[in-house]
């Protein structure tokens, strides 16, 4: 454990809360008042109605006729949760993981429905949205849990109303609007392991009765838990900071405009632990070549090489520090006018990202293959929306969406000396442009057929066209382009049965658009298009309040037929290319995926609130064909393996227990989430899926002499079940004016190590990713 550090980016928030603290002394009246109006406002007796989004209408959870779960921002407060990593577990199926190839990337799995390649042609399987935003790629989407209004999670295909296409659901993430009044927040945190953080907001008096000005500011810092040996440095480690301003004016009763203008940097370093074993290139030669280990420096040293995925992934051998450096700026534009029946509402957003990444990927102590890649990437959105009543029985969402993104790569792979003497160059070097496009028009219709009965009819169609120039210096320069579309429809029954419980059943098209290979490392692989995937999903569930309002149970069951599924697959290319292996997205798969989930919130008992959660998931290739590099001529079924990122069960329990006194309030929280064990990588392992015996190149699977063997996945990648454990106490103590917080937390209290992902690269090399141990700090803020 690491000491307290100190940090400049800390002091002058701790100078400002003691500014303001003295600053509320002056004014017993006010506070007097507001602690009356919060005593008013909660008897602790009954759960507070959970107003949510998710149709674009706000409406309360408990008649929106859909999986969604609302996650309270308080909660993520409590745990002291650095970004939206820790929706995992308080949302059923709901599993997210950081990709350490980019600058707060992620892979985010919603009922086994996942991607996780930071490559920036590829769309994201789950969509993640920002004040209404979609974020059009994997880089950034581990968003801070800072100065929000409100999460929550979309389960399922949102094939309708949430911006691009998200085959498997979305994560919808609302800051904090203005409020015109002076006040604000200030928050700092102290933690091991380095860990320093400060926030703050501040909200200026509203100017000539029209404008409202809010001020924001975070910094996060941390040093590493992993401990590399090669370079005697504690790895990994993160800087990231974001500021901005956010200007809502209303010159009328009826029309609002909210400006946010904001700038992110990101200065951290990665790193990775080798799983390399003796079937890989870099701790063995091939049986054909001898079977043996030359060792440094043509390949790893025996110490780094049949390593085990627990306890050994602290400690790492790479002797290159890996850098995600990103720095973003981001302007969003949200208008909404009230035009009697008819509500109309703009959102204009415009998002770019500057990234330096290097990393060396073999994780080794020796140079065998690391990447330096810069990127630029910018994307732009308009979404036009109408709501209205067409009677009193029939509403509607209708609107107009257009996705604009471009991104230029310029990649270096430095290989070592073993790939330099089989005919390699020192260093090769890749330029890639892509542009996608995507337009949509989409309705959602939303009406009462009968006194208890409402049916719901929705679509989208959608065009998307997608450009990509691939130029892998020496070797070749291409172009390729192509578009698609399709229209993807929705459609629910639900039913009052009593005014505290509603059945539904529902079916959805989930589309998530073709494109082409942006590391392609071949020049059929660079311009062959991979094409759409789709989900049909049918849900039935049920929501329901019991013992006055003082507990609530949400159950869905949901069936999804996954046809053309996109995966990614991590191969070897043929000899002469200019790249040993290539990762390339394929529409290799067809799957089933089925399960039951339940959401519970309950108030046993005065200023005590529990809630749980429990998603329970069956999923399974129905087929998964892959040419096998070996027998070219011959489709390896892999259907045996198992999905990536498909845990059987996930879940949590936790509550809240507060305690009032004469100087404050305490309150206790504490939560358990449990993830089972599940795959991280679709590999198979060594001498699994593929064909053996005589003359299999050309022999059919039914020939006498050849017998094909199962694949199952690589157990490199086997994460094994998580079970975290957080938990805090924190004492509010009203001020004159606002209130003061002090919190000690500790996450992951019973250090539950482990594997978080892993990547078999076709043979050459594989690595790996520790989840965080146990870690503890304070936190100090001022609320006024």
């Amino acid at each position: 454990m690491k000491r307290f550090t100190g940090g400049g980016a800390l002091r002058p928030l701790i100078a400002s809360i003691g500014v303001y603290a003295l600053m509320g002394l002056v004014t017993p009246a006010a506070a007097a008042e507001a602690a009356s109006t919060s005593v008013a406002a909660d008897d602790g007796n009954t759960i507070e109605p959970i107003i949510v989004t998710a149709r674009r209408r706000s409406e309360s959870i408990q008649t929106t006729p859909l999986s969604v779960t609302a996650i309270s921002p308080t909660q993520l407060q409590a745990a002291a949760a650095p970004d939206i990593r820790d929706l995992a577990g308080r949302a059923p199926s709901l599993v997210i993981d950081q990709v350490n190839a980019g600058p707060s990337a992620a892979a985010i799995s919603i009922r086994g429905i996942s991607f996780e390649d930071i490559e920036k042609s590829f769309d994201p399987a789950v969509g993640v949205l920002i004040d209404d935003v979609y974020i059009g790629t994997n880089t950034g989407q581990l968003t801070d849990a800072f100065d929000l209004q409100s999460v929550q999670v979309l389960r399922g295909p949102q094939g309708t109303l949430f911006g691009r296409n998200t085959i498997g659901g979305v994560n919808a993430v609302q800051r904090t609007r203005p409020t015109g009044e002076l006040g604000g927040s200030f928050d700092i945190l102290a933690g091991d392991y380095g860990r320093q953080e400060g926030h703050a907001v501040l909200n200026l008096p509203k100017v000539g009765d029209q404008l409202s000005t809010k001020l924001f500011y975070s910094s996060r810092k941390s040093d590493g838990y992993e401990r590399n040996v090669t370079l005697k440095k504690d790895t990994p480690g993160n800087n990231i900071q974001r500021y901005g301003v956010s200007f809502l004016w209303t010159p009328t009763d009826n029309f609002d405009a909210d400006l946010t203008l904001e700038h992110g940097r990101e200065r951290s370093h990665t790193d990775q632990a080798p799983l390399s074993n003796k079937n890989d290139l870099i701790c063995n030669l091939p049986a054909a070549a001898g079977g043996i280990s030359l060792g440094p420096p043509l390949q790893s040293p025996a110490v780094e090489c049949g390593r085990n995925t627990d306890g050994d992934l602290y400690t790492t051998y790479a002797n290159k520090l890996g850098v995600a450096n990103n720095d973003e700026d981001d302007a969003t534009l949200q208008a909404n006018w009230s035009l009697g029946a008819v509500r109309l509402a703009s959102i204009t957003a415009y998002r770019k990202n500057k990234e330096h990444v290097t990393q060396d990927f073999d994780a080794s102590s020796i140079n065998f293959f690391d990447t330096v890649r810069d990127q630029d990437y910018h994307q732009f959105s308009q979404e036009l929306r109408a709501t209205g009543n067409v009677t009193a029985s029939l509403d509607y969402v209708a609107g107009l969406y257009y996705f604009d993104s471009k991104y230029s790569l310029a990649q270096a792979t430095n290989y070592g000396l073993l790939f330099q003497s089989v005919g390699l160059p020192a260093q090769g070097h890749q330029l890639v442009d892509h542009e996608s496009k995507s337009y949509a028009a989409f309705f959602d219709l939303n009406w009462r057929i009968a006194d208890k009965w409402r049916a719901t009819l929705g679509g989208r169609y959608t065009k998307d066209e997608k450009e990509i120039h691939n130029n892998f210096v020496g070797a070749f320069n291409v172009r390729a382009d192509k578009s698609w579309s399709e229209f993807t429809p929705k459609a629910s029954l639900d039913f009052q049965a009593t005014d505290k419980i509603l059945f539904y059943g529902s079916f959805s098209k989930g589309f998530r658009s073709g494109g082409f290979n942006g590391r392609g490392s071949t020049i059929y692989s660079s311009t062959t298009p991979y094409n759409p995937e789709t989900v049909d999903a049918f849900e039935l569930g049920a929501k329901t309040e019991w013992l006055d309002n003082r507990l609530i149970l949400n159950v869905a069951a949901f069936s999804t037929d996954y046809k053309n599924k996109q995966e990614e697959v991590v191969q070897k290319t043929p000899p002469g290319s200019p790249n040993p292996q290539e990762t390339i997205v394929a529409n290799a798969a067809t799957a089933k995926i089925q399960g039951v989930e339940f959401d519970l919130q309950a108030q046993p008992a005065r200023n005590l609130s529990v809630r749980a959660t429990l998603g329970l998931l069956d999923a399974k290739y129905d087929g998964f064909s892959q040419v096998d590099e070996t027998y070219a001529q011959l489709k390896d079924d892999l259907s045996n393996l198992k999905l990536r990122r498909a845990p059987k069960a996930t879940g949590g329990v936790g509550f809240d227990y507060k305690v009032p006194t004469a100087n404050g309030d305490w309150t206790f929280t504490a939560d358990y989430r449990y993830i089972a064990a599940h795959e991280t990588a679709i590999a198979p392992a060594f001498g699994t899926g593929m064909w053996t015996g005589t003359g299999c190149a050309t022999a059919t699977a039914a020939s006498a002499t050849c017998a094909y063997i199962k694949p199952v996945n690589d157990q490199r990648g086997h994460a094994q079940a998580s079970n975290t454990v957080d938990a805090s106490l924190s004492w509010d103590h009203p001020l004159p004016t606002g209130s003061l917080r002090l919190s000690v937390f500790g996450r992951n209290i019973t250090d539950d190590q482990g594997l978080s992902a892993a990547l078999p690269v076709a043979g050459l090399f594989t690595f790996g990713t520790p989840r965080a141990p146990r870690t503890w700090g304070v936190q100090l803020g001022y609320r006024f």
